[in-house]
């Protein structure tokens, strides 16, 4: 009996160390995923932040590129025979920004604007 009572408290020291063991590996796995979630978060964010970047060169070059342009390039509304909003819905695919395409097409800034937000959220555009 007494081998038995030996083997039995051996089984369960071992069991225990093992049950430890285990339980310190979980803790530090947990540990490495809230740091690799923290880092996850932190590279998505400054993903995000260079897309903002590069979009927001992409349309300084492109507005750098309207401004070099020479403005007979675009003749205005009046010399074509052309209705002034459509001409206006041309000139913001070139990339013009509303006042340009207001001074050009004879119509005021508020009409330039709307225009360009019908032109964006039209789904032919």
């Amino acid at each position: 009996m007494t081998i038995y009572l030996v083997l039995l408290i051996g089984l369960m020291i071992a069991q225990a160390v093992a049950v430890f063991y285990l339980w310190q590996r979980l803790l530090r796995i947990e540990s490495e995923r809230a740091v690799e979630a923290v880092s996850h978060e932190q590279l998505q964010k400054q993903l995000a932040a260079a897309q903002r970047n590069i979009q927001d060169i992409a349309l300084l070059a492109q507005q750098k590129v309207v401004e070099h342009e020479p403005r007979q390039q675009l003749p205005t509304a009046s010399s074509e025979g052309i209705s002034p909003y459509n001409q206006a819905v041309e000139m913001f695919k070139r990339g013009l920004g509303s006042a340009d395409v207001a001074e050009r097409c004879g119509i005021s800034r508020s009409e330039a604007e709307l225009i360009l937000s019908l032109y964006r959220n039209s789904p032919t555009s």
